[in-house]
């Protein structure tokens, strides 16, 4: 692959906010391989760091994941006497920034990967002192305003784009069968994602960010629902009709 001389990057990846946005938000884990394939097709990637407490339990398995793609894990756990130091992934990706950004050749592009506001100052810094080209990815709703404004370019992930309308309209088309056939449409969370997933040959994770998506959108609503007045309530996702028309996924015609 060839690149222009101006088109070096260097990448910053705050991997707990990544992390814990994309399990709290969406119930998956980070799709690493298809983004830094992303960014390292639009860059020269000179560095492709990772910052994280990678000694808490809930990271135990992602260095290994990590590894496949970049061997740049820098690790946030500070101890002071013993104690560990809380959230200091942060004040280690910012120094890490400035002393890049310090150098005679330091690459004209930065990438972070932050919803933090704590980074605005630098990403201005960069942009407006340095004239490097900034740009700053995120988990959907959760980037700071400020952030995103200082930025040359801001990105949400998942990206409103074809892939994930179309796995909305999957999920829609699934409620429309279970309506035609069984009259009141509902679904319990596991079986409508395989079913999505089965039937569209998509991937379980794909299906599962979109659900999460239209929950969080009032186009779908989690409750407590009885299919027999004799047997007991389940956790079941209904579709709201009229938000899905008002959005354009659902004609009832």
């Amino acid at each position: 692959m060839f690149f222009r001389a101006d088109n070096r990057a260097a990448v910053f990846i705050d991997y707990e906010y990544w992390y814990v946005s994309m399990k709290d938000r969406y119930g998956v884990r980070p799709d690493l391989d298809s983004w830094c394939r992303q960014i390292r097709g639009k860059y020269q990637v000179e560095r492709l760091s990772f910052f994280g407490d990678f000694q808490h339990p809930s990271f135990s398995g992602e260095v290994a994941r990590i590894h496949a793609v970049s061997n740049e894990i820098i690790e946030t756990r500070w101890e002071n006497r013993g104690q560990a130091v809380k959230d200091m992934s942060d004040v280690i990706m910012l120094d890490a920034i400035y002393r890049l950004a310090a150098k005679k050749k330091s690459p004209p592009s930065f990438v972070l990967f932050t919803g933090d506001g704590h980074f605005q100052p630098v990403v201005r810094y960069l942009v407006q002192d340095l004239r490097k080209n900034v740009e700053v990815y995120g988990i959907r709703t959760t980037m700071s305003r400020a952030l995103r404004d200082a930025a040359s370019a801001s990105f949400e992930i998942p990206s409103e784009d074809g892939q994930l309308t179309t796995c909305f309209r999957y999920i829609v088309a699934d409620f429309d069968r279970i309506a035609q056939n069984h009259g009141n449409a509902f679904a319990t969370y596991q079986s409508l994602v395989s079913r999505v997933s089965a039937s569209n040959r998509i991937p379980r994770e794909q299906v599962e960010i979109a659900l999460a998506e239209m929950i969080d959108r009032g186009w779908l609503t989690k409750k407590k629902y009885r299919i027999d007045y004799k047997k007991p309530l389940i956790n079941a996702i209904l579709p709201e009709w009229n938000e899905l028309i008002e959005a354009g996924l659902h004609n009832p015609g």
